[in-house]
């Protein structure tokens, strides 16, 4: 009787629990911060001890650790727009650096915490994630502001150091709302030039150098959460958009192919409060989790539609249980050796389990051969089959591409200044006939180092490197693209402009070889070829700013000045923040004798780019034509305190005794540029 009765009351007593609610980070502020180019097994944290990461050691130690995160691409933007927005590259559409802009629909993480109340901030350290690629949408405040002076093609990344400085100006604001701060800090991405101390500690090792000042910088932002007492109340996540092959299977940097090296990353989650410190979740998961995941903590789930076969998952309440994930498949493409007329390659990881699907499939067991050195696939041909039709399953569920990006030349400059072609031949992802990405990882090499010896200033270097590139694949119309453009720079008008008809040739479809072509026929004095050529670029890519810059530039120079103002009016409409196509077109006006217009375009160029000197010189040569001296030497002071090489024509008015020359010049082939 007693027994039944005290079954009776634990019975009673244990139906009037309740699980214990797991905790929530409701009405945490975010700080994200990606690591770009950052191999996860250069890190203390995931065993290396070759250098010192002590702070973001530290957060792993406070934190979560995902042992086995992957990214879906190894290359910049399409990663980014991953990691923000919870979808593959196949759904958002952004498949390459450069060559396409985000889209407006897909709800991003800045989208739905803006509009949950959260102030929120974006600091990026390189051009190629520059808000006109879609990724300022749903921020308050997108600094991407790296110099575009008119001759900073170099200049297209920013040190994490001004990066780290921005974001803590605006994390030091003394809001009510909570924020959510993205950081990007690329210095790990080559060339490598670390500053010091990192210079001299690392000298061997460049690379592991700009880590070691990552984590320098990284250490600064988790300092100022300390400092303003938000540690505790913020979702701090650090995580890699892609690693670098760094030699490893013939690839020097990252891009071309999906092995671990370009697609394991690290992965560190430190809630305070909710997930435990010192954890490490070792199940594989991917990138694409990343968002769904942080919005859930925060109790602000991105919409419905975010998951599925192309979506992530939302991991927060399996974490907060402190369970291991699910597994999941991890998928991962590379569609970059389509810009040389190579194949695309896909790759599914189940489990230890890789799968590569490439002209020639490969099979990979990571547990027991995680250098990917012994291919199952050639041994035993089929055994990747089920993994194959998944890849191909989702390759059939892939979303509408997304709108390609506005790009002028100047973009396109700073792009390669990174190392990046822009998605110039970008043929698509059902481009699978090509040669073998792996099987072209020499010439690839071979066209890494003729780059970087041509962005470098090496002319003579980087040309012969590319005539022997020329020579190994003569059908290749990137190879012989860029000899071309590298004789250009040498002043070989001749050569080049036969070498990009070849190209044109090669590939009729290759915009940039025919916009090319024109160009260098206009700096040849071949302005007839240049006009015919540049109405066939147009054709080709409508779209493209500076090809309609480059005609007005031509039929100005014929004295057809209503449609040269047509085609710069195009030119700034595709490319509302290019100051010499503003420039152009106020010297069209000018002589058009549209005087008010012609200000206001001089204006915005003046706006645009404050060393830009011809803008300058135009709102001058307005002042004389107004026979308003004073103004126009004001001007023209201004205009040669920021180029006094440039020669400058006499106008004839009358300057003060110490003045002995003034600065105004007609449209001529100097004024536009």
């Amino acid at each position: 009787m007693c027994g039944a009765l005290v079954g009776v009351a634990t019975l009673i007593q244990s139906s009037c629990v309740r699980p214990r609610p797991a905790p929530t980070a409701a009405g945490f502020n975010l700080l994200l911060i990606t690591l770009d180019t950052v191999r996860a097994d250069r890190l203390g944290a995931y065993g290396y001890r070759k250098i010192e990461t002590p702070n973001l050691d530290r957060l792993a130690s406070e934190g979560v650790r995902f042992a086995e995160a992957g990214s879906p691409v190894p290359l910049t933007l399409p990663a980014h727009a991953t990691i923000l927005s919870g979808l593959l590259p196949p759904r958002h559409g952004v498949r390459n650096n450069g060559a396409e802009r985000f889209p407006e629909e897909p709800a991003t993480l800045a989208t739905r915490l803006g509009a949950a109340g959260y102030r929120t901030g974006a600091f990026i350290g390189a051009f190629v994630l520059d808000r006109r690629f879609g990724l300022g949408r749903g921020f308050d405040h997108y600094d991407d502001d790296i110099p575009q002076e008119t001759n900073a093609g170099l200049d297209a990344e920013r040190p994490g150091r001004v990066v780290t400085d921005r974001a803590l100006a605006w994390l030091s604001e003394k809001r009510e709302k909570p924020f959510f701060a993205w950081v990007h800090l690329y210095d790990a991405h080559a060339p490598y030039a670390p500053p010091e101390p990192f210079r001299t500690l690392y000298a061997d090792r460049p690379y592991d150098g700009e880590i070691a000042e990552v984590d320098a910088q990284v250490g600064r932002l988790l300092g100022e959460l300390a400092k303003q007492g938000l540690a505790g109340r913020t979702v701090v996540a650090v995580v890699g958009d892609h690693g670098e092959a760094l030699g490893e299977h013939g690839e020097l940097t990252h891009g071309l192919l999906v092995y671990e090296p370009s697609l394991h990353v690290p992965l560190l989650l430190r809630v305070p409060g909710v997930l435990p410190a010192g954890w490490v979740v070792k199940t594989p998961v991917s990138l694409v989790d990343l968002a769904p995941t942080l919005a859930g903590l925060l109790e602000r789930p991105l919409p419905a539609g975010a998951e599925g076969s192309l979506g992530g998952h939302d991991l927060s309440t399996t974490l907060r249980q402190r369970r291991e994930p699910a597994a999941e498949d991890l998928y991962a493409e590379s569609l970059y050796g389509t810009t040389f007329g190579w194949s695309t390659v896909f790759a599914l990881r189940r489990g230890d389990i890789k799968y590569i699907a490439a002209p020639r499939p490969e099979l990979y067991d990571l547990g027991r051969d995680p250098g990917e050195s012994h291919n199952l696939e050639e041994h035993q041909p089929g055994n990747g089959k089920e993994l194959a039709t998944r890849i191909a399953a989702l390759a059939e569920s892939a979303g509408n591409s997304a709108a390609p990006a506005a790009m002028d030349a100047e973009a396109r400059a700073r792009l390669l200044s990174l190392g990046y072609l822009a998605g110039a031949n970008l043929a698509g992802a059902k481009n699978t006939q090509g040669k073998d990405p792996k099987d072209a990882v020499v010439l690839f090499r071979g066209f890494e180092e003729a780059h970087w010896a041509l962005v470098d200033g090496r002319l003579a270097d980087a040309r012969g490197r590319f005539e022997k590139l020329v020579g190994a694949d003569p059908t290749n119309a990137v190879f012989v693209g860029q000899l071309a453009e590298t004789c250009r720079r040498t002043g070989d008008l001749q050569r080049a402009i036969a070498l990009y008809r070849q190209a044109v040739a090669i590939a009729p479809g290759d915009r940039d070889a025919r916009y090319n072509l024109a160009v260098t026929l206009q700096e040849a004095g071949r302005h007839d070829e240049a006009t015919e050529a540049l109405t066939a670029a147009i054709r080709l890519d409508p779209r493209r700013p500076e090809a309609h810059n480059a005609l007005g530039i031509a039929l100005a120079l014929r004295g057809e000045l209503e449609g040269a103002r047509l085609e710069l009016a195009k030119s700034v409409e595709l490319d509302p923040h290019n100051a010499r196509a503003f420039n152009n077109l106020g010297n069209v006006l000018r002589d058009l004798k549209r005087p008010e217009e012609a200000e206001r375009a001089y204006r915005r160029a003046a706006e645009l780019v404050p060393t830009y000197a011809d803008p300058l010189n135009g709102l001058g040569t307005l002042e004389v034509q107004r026979d308003n001296p004073a103004a126009a030497i004001s001007y023209f002071d201004r205009a040669l305190n920021i180029a006094p090489q440039l020669h400058w024509r006499s106008s004839g008015i009358t300057r003060p005794p110490r003045f002995r020359t003034s600065t105004v010049h007609s449209t001529s082939p100097r004024s536009f540029t």
